[in-house]
């Protein structure tokens, strides 16, 4: 059926240190509403690649990680829109940040009998998010990416298998295994469990096939996904990739683990902006000079601002 018109609405916007941070919401179906940021670079001639983020267990447009990676992305020339999902922040009853509303079991069941999961409604969300980026002159619309941790890179997943739009996926905190369909939230657990009833996970990987430049990310000791410490996830995850490498354009699949690291935002990595550069373009930022970057130990950062960081990330 036809999309409903998105009667984008700005609600203003503010510069800081060369970057330009938009304030929209805009209509993602009749009665949802979805308020959202875009981050781009001050200065801009031509039309620039973007990047949507999709948001994990807890996190909207304010959490802290995804306003730290929209300024990244957008100083490399790259914008970056985010939005909150379903039942976080604006789109919360109460406006609560990391309310994780869209767990529950009895949330489940109710998009269940509606005859949509919780996972369509997310992901819906974002399609529309790409359809509001291509209705800008500043937007280069053969340049789009999606990224996304955790509850993100499951949904930047099946954002990589249903639209043919993106170019570039980075998915990090999630892997392709079965045990996947045994494990996690009801937003995720299930649909894993009827997806695997009508295909398998390389069917999903080669969806994004041929031209879309995916990158996974992972630390090798993530206690959220690699659950029980066996290691199956990560195992199976790279064998699942190896074995539908050759779908893909040459280099535009890979995956990356970092030793001893954790459930980490790995979209806002150098490993993470390299793959960018290489496969969406960094207008304002060589190779060079993304590798010459400092690094930033966030936990440290926290502790000397008194941020506190949630257990879980």
């Amino acid at each position: 059926s036809a999309r409903s018109d998105l009667q984008p609405e700005s609600r203003g916007q503010l510069e800081r240190d060369g970057v330009i941070v938009e304030k929209w919401i805009w209509t993602s179906e009749p009665g949802s509403r979805v308020p959202s940021v875009l981050y781009r670079p001050a200065e801009i001639s031509d039309p620039i690649p973007a990047i949507v983020i999709t948001c994990g267990h807890g996190e909207s447009k304010s959490q802290w990680t995804l306003t730290y990676i929209g300024q990244v992305y957008a100083k490399l020339g790259v914008a970056c829109l985010v939005l909150d999902p379903i039942g976080e922040e604006e789109r919360h009853s109460e406006r609560g940040l990391g309310t994780r509303a869209h767990d529950p079991e009895p949330v489940h069941l109710r998009a269940d009998g509606a005859g949509r999961l919780i996972m369509g409604k997310l992901v819906f969300d974002t399609i529309r998010g790409i359809d509001f980026l291509e209705t800008r002159n500043d937007i280069d619309r053969s340049r789009i990416g999606v990224a996304g941790n955790s509850l993100g890179g499951a949904k930047a997943t099946w954002m990589l298998a249903l639209d043919t739009r993106l170019k570039l996926g980075l998915v990090c905190g999630w892997g392709y295994s079965d045990h996947l369909t045994i494990h996690g939230k009801f937003c995720t657990r299930i649909p894993n469990l009827r997806l695997r009833e009508i295909c398998d996970w390389t069917d999903v990987l080669k969806l994004a096939s041929p031209d879309c430049a995916l990158l996974i990310l992972n630390g090798d000791t993530d206690p959220i996904i690699d659950d029980d410490e066996s290691g199956r996830v990560w195992k199976e995850t790279r064998q699942n990739v190896d074995r539908i490498a050759n779908h893909f354009a040459d280099g535009k699949i890979a995956y990356w683990f970092e030793s001893g690291g954790g459930h980490r935002p790995y979209h806002g990595y150098k490993v993470a902006l390299e793959w960018i550069h290489r496969h969406l373009g960094t207008p304002l930022a060589s190779l060079e000079e993304i590798q010459a970057l400092p690094t930033v130990n966030t936990g440290e950062w926290c502790d000397r601002n008194g941020i506190a960081l949630e257990k879980l990330y």
